[in-house]
């Protein structure tokens, strides 16, 4: 409340009533969009990958023959770490070589971490986690701000249809994960992952055929 009281008033921000119809309008010209449509998918796809091995993988690691303790699984977050270099780095990147490439790069990365913990070796299977981590987070930050570059009206509805797709995968996609695990075990759960990345590997492919959007009225090509 003293925050908010605290607050200085608004130098650039004029209110004004909503518009129904016209933010329709705006959210149905970002859907139309294939390359905007794309990355939303895009995003769905990454976070379920993501929040499926995180789910599930705490099971494997607590049973026999590796049998850690719920204390010790927990670190295991901790190779969240590696995203904060990962999307600095995938973003200078992107900057030298093109979104595109550098996107495919990242989920290459993303399905060669998750595949490595299909192996019965600890090492390998640790190993696999900062490893799809590291593409994970690359791969978000590209799409995200690719989603940005894209949008040449209502760019903050664009920017938050992104998120709606990205976290309804992380409900969508963790959910379904638990019905792979209960029928087919590990090997399941990372058959529905690499399921999910090869299509966002083949999405990705096809942004390198994106048309430029041009705005009229103020001149803008974007990609």
């Amino acid at each position: 409340m003293i925050f908010f009281v605290s607050l200085p008033k608004s130098q650039n921000f004029h209110p004004r009533s909503p518009e129904i119809s016209k933010l329709l309008g705006s959210l149905v010209s970002h859907l139309k969009d294939p390359i905007l449509l794309a990355l939303y998918v895009i995003g769905f796809l990454i976070l379920g990958s993501n929040v499926a091995l995180f789910n599930y993988i705490g099971y494997v690691l607590t049973a026999p023959p590796y049998s850690f303790s719920q204390t010790l699984v927990g670190w295991i977050f901790i190779v969240y770490l590696v995203g904060m270099f990962s999307s600095v780095w995938m973003a200078k990147m992107a900057n030298n070589h093109g979104k595109q490439k550098v996107l495919m790069i990242s989920l290459f990365i993303t399905l060669v971490g998750v595949c490595l913990t299909l192996h019965s070796d600890l090492w390998l299977k640790i190993v696999g986690l900062p490893i799809m981590t590291f593409g994970f987070f690359g791969s978000h930050s590209l799409a995200s701000g690719w989603v940005g570059l894209r949008a040449i009206h209502d760019k903050a509805q664009a920017s938050s249809l992104y998120l709606f797709f990205y976290y309804a995968g992380s409900s969508i996609g963790g959910t379904t994960a638990g019905v792979f695990w209960s029928s087919f075990g590990w090997d399941g759960v990372v058959g529905m992952i690499t399921g999910f990345l090869l299509i966002a590997l083949v999405l990705a492919s096809l942004l390198a055929k994106s048309v430029p959007v041009v705005d009229q009225k103020n001149m803008i090509s974007c990609k």
